[in-house]
């Protein structure tokens, strides 16, 4: 069994795939999109890693075959194995094992969901899953899906009753919130991956000289600007902050600002397939009835940062 370590930038291939016109999955498109954010030099890549319950069990099963097929033991994955439910969670956890990922994602559904928000039965939650794999898991710390952001307190209660969890995407809307359980986990042996693509700079800046500081940065944005995040990184990686930080206003945040600069709308459900298709990367992309796509403003938005700021396609 394998068990890479993860460090760097995690391309979390967006939420939705690409499909043909009529809307059936397109796996062609989807195969070369993951060798594209490969060959851009990204250190993990990941499906399903967010708080992603859009998908059946076979259309999930295909989606990570795929994966595992095209990267092909070259980095470390990461495999989303969420569920409304403990045990349709540890049903998918052991099948995201069996088929080979190096890393299992949980996180729960949102808070009108089933799942309890008693401290006792969120523990109880991890432990289960933990108990029914030997592949490390990462989970989501992020408001909306259960159990809202966690505190430190309640962290270190998983911590120490589930030893298969390992990583923890941050994911705070908040920057004040992120510090809070960035600094509430100095100590933890749980390795914190930043998570929220409006703030990646900012997390990584604020822990990057801390005892525990970020082991990698993700958010969807990473999988749409993998050639900059990597640049970035790396630029961390040698200590260069101005560097790191001229990537960051230059490159990243203006796609940023578009994406979940209106209030945390969730856009980025579907602006960054707008973006991969006007590049394209994506011919079309499925997206539920239940999201509104990008309006012609956007698209023209989008277009306009293209042409300004260039990203290395």
């Amino acid at each position: 069994m394998s068990k890479k370590e993860i460090r760097g930038v995690v391309a979390i291939l967006t939420k939705y795939a690409p499909c043909d016109r009529d809307g059936a999955f397109d796996e062609k498109t989807f195969r070369k999109y993951i060798q594209w954010v490969l060959k851009k030099g990204v250190h993990v890549v990941a499906l399903n890693a967010g708080a992603d319950f859009d998908y059946n069990d076979a259309e999930r099963r295909r989606m990570a075959e795929i994966l595992l097929e095209e990267v092909n033991g070259k980095v470390p994955t990461i495999v989303g194995a969420q569920g409304w439910d403990t045990e349709t969670c540890i049903k998918r956890a052991k099948e995201v094992e069996k088929l080979g990922a190096d890393v299992i994602f949980i996180t729960g559904p949102p808070l009108t969901k089933p799942l309890s928000g008693n401290p006792k039965d969120i523990v109880e939650h991890f432990k289960r899953v933990s108990d029914a794999v030997h592949t490390p898991i990462s989970f989501y710390n992020t408001p909306g899906g259960w159990p809202g952001i966690m505190n430190p307190e309640l962290l270190k209660m998983i911590e120490k009753a589930a030893p298969n969890v390992t990583y923890m995407k941050a994911g705070e809307r908040e920057f004040q919130e992120y510090v809070k359980v960035f600094d509430g986990m100095a100590d933890s042996r749980l390795k914190i991956i930043a998570g929220k693509s409006y703030y990646n700079f900012h997390q990584l800046h604020y822990g990057w000289d801390k005892p525990n500081r970020p082991v990698g940065v993700s958010g969807y944005l990473t999988a749409v600007l993998p050639a900059e995040h990597v640049a970035m990184w790396n630029a961390f990686e040698n200590n260069d902050i101005p560097k790191a930080r001229e990537i960051w206003y230059s490159k990243i945040l203006p796609l940023a600002i578009l994406i979940y600069g209106r209030e945390f709308g969730y856009n980025e459900a579907t602006f960054p397939n707008e973006v991969l298709k006007q590049m394209g990367i994506f011919k079309n992309a499925r997206i539920p009835f239940t999201i509104v796509g990008p309006d012609d403003y956007t698209k023209k938005e989008i277009a306009k940062y293209i042409e300004q700021c260039k990203p290395d396609i």
